[in-house]
């Protein structure tokens, strides 16, 4: 039988992430490029953020070209930028954010795994005729129950959250990770902590 899901999170109930969720204005609108596998997994982060911020878009496959949106984008690519890291892209420091709201209309993220993401960047040349940035002094993950051997790797989730962060000027959007740690929290309490420990706890050197 199947289990009961809560009609607006779509998580089963037992996990219903509703009491945690935050409705918050992006500082320009939001574009995921979200590879098909991530639908298919249970504690991915872009369904947090379709719940929780605003104006965003996700657009599902591995090449988006001849999409309306990328056509649109396309017409203003000064306006945007992707969030992946190049050989020349912009460093965003997140010790000195900025203000960029009034210059930046759209940011794209990529929503996979490493692999996956760099995919998606290699069918969509488009890409490449957008400004470019990444992340630096970005503080570690708190996505503790997705395992990552990329070193400095964040959730999409936090990826969003920090580009926010910079564009805007200020933090005001630390309130995403109130249903990503219910998320989490919720997860380690099923698995049990010692099964957490034994695969997901981070280990000394």
């Amino acid at each position: 039988m199947p289990r009961k899901l809560c009609e607006h999170c779509q998580r089963p109930l037992a996990v219903c992430i509703c009491p945690y969720l935050v409705q918050l204005q992006a500082p320009c609108k939001l574009v995921i490029l979200q590879h098909p596998s991530e639908q298919k997994q249970a504690l991915a982060t872009v369904p947090l953020l379709q719940l929780s911020i605003s104006p965003l878009e996700v657009l599902v496959g591995e090449a988006f070209e001849h999409t309306d949106t990328v056509q649109a984008l396309l017409k203003d690519p000064e306006s945007c930028r992707v969030l992946f890291p190049t050989a020349d892209s912009e460093s965003w420091d997140l010790s000195a954010p900025n203000k960029l709201s009034d210059s930046i209309s759209t940011l794209i993220v990529i929503d996979g795994t490493w692999r996956k993401a760099k995919r998606i960047w290699h069918m969509n040349p488009w890409l490449e005729r957008l400004p470019c940035v990444h992340l630096s002094n970005v503080p570690a993950t708190e996505y503790q129950i997705r395992s990552s051997t990329i070193k400095g790797g964040v959730s999409t989730l936090e990826a969003v959250m920090h580009g926010c962060h910079y564009i805007s000027g200020h933090e005001n959007y630390a309130d995403l990770l109130k249903p990503f740690h219910a998320m989490i929290d919720m997860q380690i309490k099923k698995m049990g902590k010692e099964i957490f420990l034994a695969h997901y706890a981070q280990k000394e050197d």
